[in-house]
């Protein structure tokens, strides 16, 4: 899963790693956001192979066929084993995929009661590249949505230490192969839909003052001491073998 992230990278170091032919039109410089919650509005990129532009879409996918987007289940994470058969996402799959440009992004390790908040970024530093398919949902008076969800896949082993769970992330020789949806085929891309490799990203513990998403500030990124108990439950799960799980609701 992936329920808060991070955009703190600066214009020129999105433009530098986002960028086709040193160009990505509609990018603005922005503040940076240190908790980024579902149904705000976030950067996506979309495009193909020959060109790419930034654009604000709400994170919240609401299929074109729903009739009343208030009564249907909020829908921020796609299953990428899946999406290609669910009618929620499989036409987004073929003819709508963007990226959602992040510095890291924020997971929760679950202790008995207990939620302990990681931060994960990059072992680089550079930006992460979510994958992500986007919904223009059209109401019957003219209004519109322009809806993001993120792609998740089963986690790598070192991911699995915190969560089952993880985004869809993009190697940037790949951006136009995911933007460019022309063909409407999917089989080129379903490759892409994968755990990155296990030194892709590095975490370390924080503050669950990240809990409350009014908390806004850099200081969320700040490591904390692990508890002792936290440790040892962490290593023994990194030496334990990898297992198939699946605690993500399949409805759609």
């Amino acid at each position: 899963m992936c329920g808060r992230f991070v955009v703190a990278a600066s214009q020129k170091d999105l433009l530098d790693h986002f960028a086709l032919n040193g160009h990505l039109s509609g990018l603005h410089a922005m503040p940076p956001r240190y908790n980024i919650a579902p149904t705000q509005p976030i950067l996506a990129i979309r495009g193909d192979a020959t060109y790419r532009q930034a654009h604000l879409m709400r994170w919240a996918f609401v299929p074109d066929w729903v009739r009343k987007p208030a009564d249907f289940s909020l829908l921020t994470n796609a299953r990428a084993e899946s999406a290609s058969v669910k009618p929620s996402f499989r036409n987004a799959l073929r003819y709508r995929r963007c990226i959602i440009p992040a510095s890291g992004f924020y997971e929760w390790q679950r202790n008995g009661n207990q939620k302990q908040p990681y931060y994960i970024s990059s072992q680089t530093g550079k930006p992460l590249a979510m994958a992500a398919l986007w919904e223009t949902w059209m109401g019957p008076n003219g209004e519109e949505q322009d809806g993001v969800a993120l792609l998740t896949t089963a986690s790598n082993h070192m991911m699995s230490q915190i969560h089952h769970r993880m985004p869809v992330l993009l190697d940037k020789h790949n951006f136009s192969c995911w933007l460019d949806t022309r063909s409407g085929r999917t089989d080129e891309i379903m490759p892409l839909l994968k755990a990155q490799s296990e030194d892709y990203l590095r975490f370390h513990p924080i503050s669950k003052d990240v809990n409350k998403t009014t908390n806004d500030y850099a200081d969320l990124l700040d490591p904390v001491k692990e508890k002792q108990d936290d440790r040892a439950n962490k290593k023994k799960a990194s030496q334990a073998p990898l297992k198939n799980q699946s605690g993500q609701l399949d409805l759609f």
